[in-house]
């Protein structure tokens, strides 16, 4: 049963319920989800709404593209100093990070379920979940540095969070996207399923696993795993948006970002756009 919702009206997100209590947000933006303004400014709206929807006890995230692909990342333009100018780029950073601090955060219980490549603000979305379910072909990391991007310096702590200290030095200053064995040994994925065709159901019965039990108990302990990160989160977001603009506005970021560009505009671009778009 699809529920309506007046943020997803001609959008690119579309919400469905299951019995339960359980809502699955399907990110369709082809062809790969890039995560511009409008994308992130849908996703806050839709979990608002479904955050205020008492019925609503639990939210999974999942690709609804073509490929196997969950999301290739932020839209690279909105980062790419001459096409933007600062006060746009904190606006855009603004509304990320207030999703991400969103999804982080809620109540509800959330898991992602993805698909094939889940490279940088794909990502940041998945980490931010309770639980996480990937595809045998999948990878997943946050890759910023390749680009000469540092990787948010809130993103870093919840990336230490989840992989600890030493594991998050190694892969963030390598840009590293762990493939899927990898990623399950790390805990930065939860399980591993074999195809796309499995990856929904095996997270919807470990979600429904958790809703056996009376809600207020988790809500309660994951306020106390996540409440401090998120409440520094939301104050440090200036802060935050500051550092990206000035390591976007170098010349030697530039030059990478407008080469990224130049491959996606380019004869064959849309083969390479997952992989181009997916550095931030």
């Amino acid at each position: 049963v699809t529920i309506s919702c007046p943020a997803m009206a001609g959008g690119s997100l579309s919400v469905a319920r299951e019995e339960g209590g359980i809502a699955i947000l399907t990110l369709a933006k082809e062809p790969v989800n890039t995560m511009d303004i409008n994308f992130w400014k849908e996703l806050l709206a839709t979990m608002e709404a479904l955050e205020a929807d008492t019925e609503v006890r639990a939210v999974i995230f999942q690709s609804g593209l073509k490929r196997n692909v969950f999301t290739a990342g932020l839209d690279i333009k909105e980062l790419y100093m001459p096409s933007t100018s600062q006060e746009r780029q904190l606006e855009f950073w603004t509304i990320l990070s207030k999703a991400l601090i969103k999804i982080y955060s809620t109540p509800m219980m959330t898991a992602a379920a993805v698909k094939g490549a889940c490279p940088a603000g794909g990502c940041a979305l998945a980490l931010c979940c309770d639980y996480r379910v990937l595809t045998t072909d999948g990878s997943m990391g946050l890759n910023e540095v390749q680009l000469g991007i540092p990787v948010p310096m809130f993103w870093v702590q919840f990336f230490a969070g989840v992989v600890g200290p030493r594991m998050a030095e190694k892969l963030l200053q390598a840009g590293d996207m762990p493939n899927s064995p990898q990623l399950l040994e790390i805990g930065m994925v939860d399980q591993v399923v074999d195809g796309a065709e499995a990856v929904l159901p095996a997270t919807l019965k470990e979600v429904r696993r958790w809703l056996k039990s009376p809600d207020l108990g988790r809500i309660d302990t994951k306020k106390e795993l996540r409440g401090p990160l998120a409440e520094r989160w939301a104050a440090g977001i200036g802060k935050e948006a500051g550092t990206v603009w000035v390591a976007c506005s170098n010349l030697e970021t530039v030059a990478s970002l407008a080469k990224v560009l130049e491959r996606l505009s380019g004869g064959g671009g849309t083969k390479k756009a997952p992989a181009a778009t997916s550095k931030l």
